[in-house]
């Protein structure tokens, strides 16, 4: 076998067989990192992200007014009209006019219709030019299912707000990804939680300022800027290697995730590791972490905390964002100013 064809197989080789036993303390290693003793060196994991372009594009969709049409759309699983009465209610308290979208009732088991259901009746609601924002019905399943179907180019040239948050955090990135901000909140089925509410009020209509925790032992301090990327992090693992991959490239990576054993949260933040992706972030915003199944696994904090810690970045860990009765909202894909100090750690909106 000709030497060109083995070298696929002998550069992970290669790089196994760079590991040294030398034990490293606490000192921060440039371009390597420390894991069970041995450093590794990155470069070798760090080649299949390392020519992806930063995302520089910074469209904002107009902020809503009263008499403004919103959309209720349903990418994910099914929901009933006394499920969405609450939402409905919320918004048109607001001054908006809601509009359904047409399959916002099908049902095709779990899903909310078929995928033609689903793509029409999003695909719709984005071509509409009196539609204002889209606010997802619920997550579930299914929204990665219908992106490569769906047209994002209107959103481009003509870009309304876009709030879910859980499984539709696979279109939260998609928007992303072409440099369209848009919020990570509740969306209209979780309407419960007043201060969730009016903070997903505040950031439709402008006055979303910033978030800010008080620094807890998780928390890294330090001070970033970059765009504030992420979601869900289960759905940030599935959609790698795809065409919606998420790009992270200097931003601050925000993710929260429910229901997974801790093994898996293990696996996916160790393939974010190996792919190279956490190289190139500038910090990490941990979210809530519910109904997580320990088992035999270390804890949810000393497994994120071995993954970030050598990393060199601030990490501000536990705002309440995600699947928790509160779900505070925050701008995805607009800059921010990230500040982890002795007291407080803030996000800043710009």
């Amino acid at each position: 076998m000709k030497l060109q064809r083995l070298f696929p197989l002998i550069l992970p080789l290669l790089a196994f067989s760079s590991c040294t036993k030398e034990y490293v303390t606490n000192e921060y290693i440039t371009n390597e990192y420390v894991t069970n003793e041995y450093v590794y060196n990155k470069e070798y994991y760090s080649t299949i992200l390392s020519q992806q372009q930063e995302i520089t594009e910074r469209i904002r969709p107009a902020y809503l007014k009263a008499g403004d049409t919103v959309a209720i759309c349903a990418t994910s699983n099914y929901v009933t009209k006394a499920q969405m009465e609450n939402g409905k209610s919320v918004l048109e308290s607001w001054g908006l006019v809601v509009v359904e979208a047409d399959n916002l009732y099908n049902q095709d088991g779990r899903y909310a219709g078929t995928i033609a259901d689903r793509v029409e009746g999003l695909q719709k609601m984005i071509d509409n030019p009196n539609v204002k924002a889209i606010i997802a019905a619920r997550g579930g399943y299914g929204c990665a299912q219908i992106m490569a179907m769906v047209d994002l180019k209107p959103m481009v040239n003509n870009p309304k707000w876009v709030v879910g948050y859980s499984d539709v955090s696979v279109l939260l990135i998609s928007l992303n990804n072409v440099g369209v901000e848009t919020i990570h909140g509740p969306m209209a089925k979780d309407f419960s939680d007043e201060k969730s509410v009016a903070c997903l009020k505040d950031a439709l209509f402008g006055k979303l300022k910033e978030q800010t925790i008080e620094t807890n032992a998780n928390c890294i301090q330090g001070k970033a800027e970059g765009r504030l990327v992420g979601g869900n992090l289960s759905m940030i693992y599935s959609l790698g290697g795809t065409l919606f991959d998420l790009n992270a490239k200097n931003a601050i990576l925000f993710i929260e995730d429910t229901g997974e054993s801790n093994y898996s949260l293990d696996r996916m933040l160790t393939n974010l590791k190996l792919s190279g992706k956490l190289d190139y972030v500038k910090g990490i915003v941990v979210g809530d972490f519910t109904s997580m199944n320990q088992g035999n696994d270390k804890s949810v904090e000393e497994i994120i905390h071995e993954k970030v810690v050598d990393l060199g970045i601030p990490v501000m860990y536990g705002l309440q964002a995600g699947h928790a009765t509160r779900n505070l909202s925050l701008y995805l894909g607009r800059d921010v100013t990230m500040e982890v100090g002795a007291t407080n750690a803030t996000l800043t909106f710009k």
